[in-house]
């Protein structure tokens, strides 16, 4: 029972202390006014980062993919592909406030160059053959291996390798297996990359469209319809706020705690409490407020 109440208690004391984290208190004084023997001109906006993580897989055909079925028994795939998912996202205010944009804008990384070798890994001379009589060496390449393989590791091959030697040779011999295979099956390589949304808020828009995910191209521009959109909504929420005074001369704006939603269509990426004062409310106060 003791235990129970314990637990109870830490239940609630985080309850408690996110309840109070979601209703913090974000004012900020705003109009003209002497600040340090300075005229200051302030307003009150807000600015979400929104960071988007991208993965990227490529898949590019082996240059022996359409030998694959004779000389080793089973079928590759033809066609290089290319695909974009978005497999994160979060979102957070702008403490640079020396920062603006009229509207949201992406920036997306250019892809990296890959360079393949100048040599493939199966030539073994300066003679030209046919890419089928090339696809049938480097299929006995791979069965040789997979014998000798079997032979190290069964004690048959010569005297024995034992020790970290044999573990060296059968990590090589795995190796060039894996890169003849390649020649066939072809590689894919998955690889991601955040791409950063810069997005002012509009106190008339709950709901923006901010950015496409294209599965061939990744993060596009939010007015091509070839991508599923990526979305930011945003709830306000029910907050009470300082009286004003009824000669107050001192204006702050206090943030309104919102809930802000990342979407990929339908699907929730990222979900945040945060404090914007587009959608809060200004009070007037007699003297500077603290």
């Amino acid at each position: 029972m003791r235990r129970f109440f314990q637990i109870f208690f830490v239940v609630m004391a985080l309850s408690m202390a996110f309840d109070a984290s979601a209703q913090q208190v974000v004012k900020k004084r705003i109009g003209v006014y002497q600040q340090n023997g300075n005229v200051e001109i302030a307003e009150a906006t807000t600015t979400l980062v929104i960071d988007l993580v991208v993965e990227r897989e490529q898949f590019v055909a082996g240059p022996y993919a359409r030998y694959a079925q004779k000389y080793l028994g089973n079928r590759a795939s033809l066609v290089d592909k290319d695909e974009y998912r978005l497999v994160s996202a979060d979102v957070a205010v702008l403490r640079d406030e020396a920062y603006f944009a009229e509207e949201a804008t992406i920036a997306v990384a250019e892809p990296q160059q890959t360079t393949q070798s100048m040599l493939s890994v199966d030539r073994m001379s300066a003679s030209e053959k046919s890419a089928e009589s090339l696809a049938k060496d480097a299929a006995d390449k791979i069965f040789m291996l997979r014998r000798s393989r079997f032979e190290l590791v069964t004690g048959d091959f010569g005297d024995g390798v034992y020790g970290a030697g044999l573990e060296s040779a059968l990590r090589e011999m795995d190796k060039m297996e894996r890169e003849l295979l390649a020649m066939f099956y072809g590689t894919t390589s998955v690889t991601q990359s955040t791409e950063r949304i810069i997005y002012p808020v509009n106190a008339s828009q709950t709901t923006s469209v901010i950015a496409r995910l294209s599965a061939t191209s990744g993060i596009v521009e939010k007015n091509d319809l070839s991508g599923e959109i990526i979305m930011v909504v945003i709830t306000p929420s029910h907050m009470e706020y300082p009286a004003s005074a009824e000669k107050g001369k001192v204006a702050y704006r206090y943030a309104n705690n919102a809930e802000v939603v990342v979407a990929l269509g339908q699907q929730v990426m990222a979900r945040r409490i945060l404090p914007l004062y587009e959608f809060g409310q200004t009070v007037m106060f007699l003297q500077p407020s603290r």
